[in-house]
Protein backbone atom coordinates (compact mmCIF):
# COMPACT_ATOMS: atom_id res chain seq x y z
CA UNK A 1 0.00 0.00 0.00
CA UNK A 2 1.37 3.38 -1.03
CA UNK A 3 1.22 5.81 1.88
CA UNK A 4 0.96 9.54 1.25
CA UNK A 5 -0.02 12.75 3.03
CA UNK A 6 -3.08 14.71 1.96
CA UNK A 7 -1.75 17.71 3.88
CA UNK A 8 1.41 17.70 1.74
CA UNK A 9 -0.40 17.22 -1.55
CA UNK A 10 -2.64 20.26 -1.16
CA UNK A 11 -1.51 23.87 -0.84
CA UNK A 12 -3.38 25.32 2.14
CA UNK A 13 -2.33 27.88 4.77
CA UNK A 14 -0.57 26.36 7.77
CA UNK A 15 -2.98 25.71 10.61
CA UNK A 16 -5.94 25.06 8.28
CA UNK A 17 -8.13 22.12 9.26
CA UNK A 18 -10.42 20.33 6.80
CA UNK A 19 -12.84 17.53 7.70
CA UNK A 20 -13.24 14.81 5.12
CA UNK A 21 -16.83 13.65 4.60
CA UNK A 22 -16.94 9.98 5.67
CA UNK A 23 -17.96 7.18 3.35
CA UNK A 24 -21.28 6.04 4.79
CA UNK A 25 -22.56 2.49 5.07
CA UNK A 26 -24.64 1.52 2.04
CA UNK A 27 -27.97 0.07 3.19
CA UNK A 28 -28.34 -1.98 0.02
CA UNK A 29 -25.10 -3.83 0.87
CA UNK A 30 -26.55 -4.81 4.24
CA UNK A 31 -29.75 -5.98 2.54
CA UNK A 32 -27.78 -8.01 -0.01
CA UNK A 33 -25.74 -9.69 2.69
CA UNK A 34 -28.86 -10.47 4.73
CA UNK A 35 -30.53 -11.87 1.61
CA UNK A 36 -27.57 -14.21 1.05
CA UNK A 37 -27.75 -15.48 4.64
CA UNK A 38 -31.51 -15.81 4.54
CA UNK A 39 -31.36 -17.77 1.30
CA UNK A 40 -29.08 -20.26 3.05
CA UNK A 41 -31.37 -20.53 6.06
CA UNK A 42 -34.49 -20.87 3.89
CA UNK A 43 -32.88 -23.73 1.99
CA UNK A 44 -32.10 -25.54 5.23
CA UNK A 45 -35.61 -24.88 6.56
CA UNK A 46 -37.17 -26.24 3.36
CA UNK A 47 -35.12 -29.44 3.68
CA UNK A 48 -36.33 -29.82 7.26
CA UNK A 49 -39.96 -29.37 6.24
CA UNK A 50 -39.83 -31.63 3.18
CA UNK A 51 -37.57 -34.39 4.49
CA UNK A 52 -37.22 -34.38 8.28
CA UNK A 53 -40.85 -33.69 9.17
CA UNK A 54 -42.24 -36.52 6.96
CA UNK A 55 -39.79 -38.93 8.63
CA UNK A 56 -40.95 -37.70 12.00
CA UNK A 57 -44.56 -38.24 10.95
CA UNK A 58 -43.77 -41.83 9.94
CA UNK A 59 -42.11 -42.42 13.27
CA UNK A 60 -45.14 -41.10 15.15
CA UNK A 61 -47.49 -43.25 13.04
CA UNK A 62 -45.43 -46.33 13.86
CA UNK A 63 -45.55 -45.54 17.56
CA UNK A 64 -49.31 -45.18 17.51
CA UNK A 65 -49.74 -48.39 15.53
CA UNK A 66 -47.58 -50.34 17.97
CA UNK A 67 -49.11 -48.55 20.99
CA UNK A 68 -45.58 -48.17 22.26
CA UNK A 69 -42.36 -46.26 21.76
CA UNK A 70 -40.78 -48.26 18.96
CA UNK A 71 -38.00 -45.79 18.24
CA UNK A 72 -36.92 -42.19 18.18
CA UNK A 73 -35.46 -39.85 15.62
CA UNK A 74 -32.57 -41.47 13.77
CA UNK A 75 -29.20 -39.71 13.53
CA UNK A 76 -29.12 -40.64 9.85
CA UNK A 77 -32.07 -38.32 9.25
CA UNK A 78 -29.76 -35.34 9.56
CA UNK A 79 -26.93 -36.49 7.27
CA UNK A 80 -28.51 -35.07 4.12
CA UNK A 81 -29.52 -31.93 6.01
CA UNK A 82 -25.91 -31.34 7.05
CA UNK A 83 -24.65 -31.98 3.51
CA UNK A 84 -27.14 -29.47 2.10
CA UNK A 85 -26.24 -26.95 4.80
CA UNK A 86 -22.55 -27.24 3.86
CA UNK A 87 -23.36 -26.62 0.22
CA UNK A 88 -25.59 -23.64 0.96
CA UNK A 89 -22.99 -22.22 3.33
CA UNK A 90 -20.40 -22.22 0.56
CA UNK A 91 -22.81 -20.47 -1.80
CA UNK A 92 -23.65 -17.82 0.82
CA UNK A 93 -19.96 -17.27 1.58
CA UNK A 94 -19.14 -16.84 -2.11
CA UNK A 95 -22.01 -14.37 -2.49
CA UNK A 96 -20.92 -12.32 0.50
CA UNK A 97 -17.34 -12.33 -0.80
CA UNK A 98 -18.54 -10.78 -4.05
CA UNK A 99 -20.58 -8.20 -2.12
CA UNK A 100 -17.51 -7.21 -0.11
CA UNK A 101 -15.42 -6.87 -3.27
CA UNK A 102 -18.00 -4.55 -4.81
CA UNK A 103 -18.31 -2.55 -1.60
CA UNK A 104 -14.55 -2.12 -1.43
CA UNK A 105 -14.54 -0.76 -4.98
CA UNK A 106 -17.43 1.58 -4.17
CA UNK A 107 -15.66 2.77 -1.03
CA UNK A 108 -12.47 3.52 -2.95
CA UNK A 109 -14.34 5.48 -5.62
CA UNK A 110 -16.37 7.40 -3.02
CA UNK A 111 -13.30 8.19 -0.91
CA UNK A 112 -11.52 9.68 -3.91
CA UNK A 113 -14.65 11.64 -4.88
CA UNK A 114 -15.02 13.13 -1.39
CA UNK A 115 -11.33 14.10 -1.34
CA UNK A 116 -11.82 15.78 -4.72
CA UNK A 117 -14.80 17.78 -3.43
CA UNK A 118 -13.24 18.70 -0.08
CA UNK A 119 -9.69 19.42 -1.23
CA UNK A 120 -9.79 19.65 -5.01
CA UNK A 121 -7.27 16.85 -5.44
CA UNK A 122 -7.25 13.79 -7.69
CA UNK A 123 -5.99 10.74 -5.78
CA UNK A 124 -6.07 8.25 -8.66
CA UNK A 125 -2.27 8.09 -8.74
CA UNK A 126 -1.95 7.06 -5.07
CA UNK A 127 -5.18 5.17 -4.27
CA UNK A 128 -5.76 1.73 -5.77
CA UNK A 129 -8.20 -1.14 -5.27
CA UNK A 130 -5.21 -3.44 -4.68
CA UNK A 131 -4.41 -1.53 -1.49
CA UNK A 132 -7.26 -3.41 0.20
CA UNK A 133 -6.36 -6.92 -1.00
CA UNK A 134 -4.87 -8.14 2.28
CA UNK A 135 -7.65 -6.65 4.37
CA UNK A 136 -10.32 -8.06 2.04
CA UNK A 137 -8.91 -11.55 2.50
CA UNK A 138 -9.23 -11.20 6.27
CA UNK A 139 -12.73 -9.69 6.03
CA UNK A 140 -13.93 -12.52 3.82
CA UNK A 141 -12.49 -15.07 6.25
CA UNK A 142 -14.26 -13.34 9.15
CA UNK A 143 -17.60 -13.38 7.36
CA UNK A 144 -17.15 -16.96 6.18
CA UNK A 145 -16.57 -18.02 9.79
CA UNK A 146 -19.76 -16.28 10.90
CA UNK A 147 -21.77 -17.84 8.06
CA UNK A 148 -20.41 -21.29 8.95
CA UNK A 149 -21.38 -20.70 12.58
CA UNK A 150 -24.88 -19.63 11.52
CA UNK A 151 -25.29 -22.73 9.35
CA UNK A 152 -24.03 -25.06 12.09
CA UNK A 153 -26.32 -23.39 14.61
CA UNK A 154 -29.55 -23.89 12.65
CA UNK A 155 -28.70 -27.55 11.88
CA UNK A 156 -28.02 -28.17 15.56
CA UNK A 157 -31.24 -26.43 16.54
CA UNK A 158 -33.25 -28.53 14.10
CA UNK A 159 -31.65 -31.74 15.32
CA UNK A 160 -32.15 -30.96 19.01
CA UNK A 161 -35.74 -29.82 18.46
CA UNK A 162 -36.62 -33.02 16.58
CA UNK A 163 -35.03 -35.24 19.23
CA UNK A 164 -36.76 -33.41 22.08
CA UNK A 165 -40.16 -33.66 20.42
CA UNK A 166 -39.62 -37.29 19.46
CA UNK A 167 -38.77 -38.30 23.01
CA UNK A 168 -41.80 -36.40 24.30
CA UNK A 169 -44.05 -37.97 21.67
CA UNK A 170 -45.26 -34.58 20.49
CA UNK A 171 -47.37 -34.16 17.39
CA UNK A 172 -46.10 -32.98 14.02
CA UNK A 173 -48.02 -29.75 14.57
CA UNK A 174 -46.08 -29.10 17.77
CA UNK A 175 -42.79 -29.92 16.04
CA UNK A 176 -43.59 -27.51 13.21
CA UNK A 177 -44.31 -24.69 15.66
CA UNK A 178 -41.13 -25.28 17.63
CA UNK A 179 -39.01 -25.48 14.49
CA UNK A 180 -40.56 -22.22 13.32
CA UNK A 181 -39.47 -20.63 16.58
CA UNK A 182 -35.91 -21.84 16.02
CA UNK A 183 -35.94 -20.58 12.42
CA UNK A 184 -37.05 -17.17 13.72
CA UNK A 185 -34.20 -17.03 16.23
CA UNK A 186 -31.63 -17.87 13.58
CA UNK A 187 -33.13 -15.43 11.08
CA UNK A 188 -32.80 -12.59 13.60
CA UNK A 189 -29.17 -13.56 14.14
CA UNK A 190 -28.62 -13.46 10.36
CA UNK A 191 -30.06 -9.95 10.22
CA UNK A 192 -27.77 -8.87 13.06
CA UNK A 193 -24.71 -10.38 11.36
CA UNK A 194 -25.51 -8.62 8.08
CA UNK A 195 -26.05 -5.25 9.74
CA UNK A 196 -23.08 -5.50 12.08
CA UNK A 197 -20.59 -6.85 9.57
CA UNK A 198 -21.55 -4.28 6.93
CA UNK A 199 -20.94 -1.49 9.45
CA UNK A 200 -17.64 -2.99 10.62
CA UNK A 201 -16.47 -3.43 7.04
CA UNK A 202 -17.22 0.19 6.20
CA UNK A 203 -15.58 1.35 9.43
CA UNK A 204 -12.43 -0.64 8.65
CA UNK A 205 -12.23 0.82 5.15
CA UNK A 206 -12.63 4.38 6.45
CA UNK A 207 -9.78 3.77 8.88
CA UNK A 208 -7.52 2.18 6.25
CA UNK A 209 -8.07 4.90 3.66
CA UNK A 210 -7.68 7.73 6.16
CA UNK A 211 -4.51 6.33 7.69
CA UNK A 212 -3.09 5.65 4.23
CA UNK A 213 -3.62 9.37 3.51
CA UNK A 214 -1.76 10.43 6.64
CA UNK A 215 -4.95 11.31 8.53
CA UNK A 216 -4.33 10.62 12.21
CA UNK A 217 -7.46 12.11 13.81
CA UNK A 218 -11.19 11.93 13.19
CA UNK A 219 -14.48 13.30 14.48
CA UNK A 220 -17.09 10.82 15.75
CA UNK A 221 -20.31 11.27 13.79
CA UNK A 222 -23.60 9.51 14.54
CA UNK A 223 -26.47 8.82 12.15
CA UNK A 224 -28.38 11.66 13.85
CA UNK A 225 -31.67 9.80 14.16
CA UNK A 226 -33.83 8.24 16.88
CA UNK A 227 -32.03 4.90 16.67
CA UNK A 228 -28.70 6.30 17.92
CA UNK A 229 -27.93 4.82 21.35
CA UNK A 230 -27.57 7.32 24.24
CA UNK A 231 -23.88 6.57 24.75
CA UNK A 232 -23.06 7.35 21.14
CA UNK A 233 -25.09 10.55 21.18
CA UNK A 234 -22.67 11.78 23.84
CA UNK A 235 -19.74 10.95 21.55
CA UNK A 236 -21.10 12.82 18.54
CA UNK A 237 -18.64 15.56 17.58
CA UNK A 238 -15.82 14.28 19.79
CA UNK A 239 -12.35 14.12 18.28
CA UNK A 240 -10.11 11.06 18.64
CA UNK A 241 -6.85 9.81 17.22
CA UNK A 242 -6.80 6.56 15.31
CA UNK A 243 -5.60 3.85 17.67
CA UNK A 244 -6.61 5.58 20.91
CA UNK A 245 -9.53 4.43 23.02
CA UNK A 246 -12.84 6.23 22.55
CA UNK A 247 -15.72 6.63 24.96
CA UNK A 248 -17.64 3.83 23.23
CA UNK A 249 -17.98 0.20 24.28
CA UNK A 250 -14.51 -1.34 24.81
CA UNK A 251 -13.05 1.96 23.60
CA UNK A 252 -13.88 1.04 20.01
CA UNK A 253 -13.95 3.52 17.08
CA UNK A 254 -17.11 4.40 15.10
CA UNK A 255 -18.83 1.47 13.39
CA UNK A 256 -17.07 -1.18 15.48
CA UNK A 257 -19.39 -1.67 18.50
CA UNK A 258 -22.19 -4.15 17.75
CA UNK A 259 -24.88 -2.54 15.59
CA UNK A 260 -23.08 0.82 15.55
CA UNK A 261 -23.89 2.97 12.51
CA UNK A 262 -21.55 5.84 13.42
CA UNK A 263 -18.74 6.92 11.11
CA UNK A 264 -15.42 8.75 11.34
CA UNK A 265 -14.90 12.14 9.68
CA UNK A 266 -11.19 12.35 8.98
CA UNK A 267 -9.36 15.53 9.97
CA UNK A 268 -6.73 16.88 7.59
CA UNK A 269 -4.39 19.27 9.39
CA UNK A 270 -2.16 21.56 7.33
Amino acid sequence: MLRYSLAKLVDRPKGTVVELPPVDVRLSAEKQQYAALRSMLNGIATEAREYIIPLYQQEQDMKRAARAFTGDADRAWFASLQALANQLQRIASDTVSRILDLEAQRHTDTFMATAKRALGINLSSVVRDEDLAEYLQAAVARNTSLIQSLSDDIVKRIEQTVYTNSIAGNSVTTLRKELQTQFGITDRRARLIARDQTAKFNSDLNKIRQQQAGVTSYVWMTAHDERVRPLHKKLDGNTYKWGEATGAEQGLPPGQPINCRCVARGIVEF
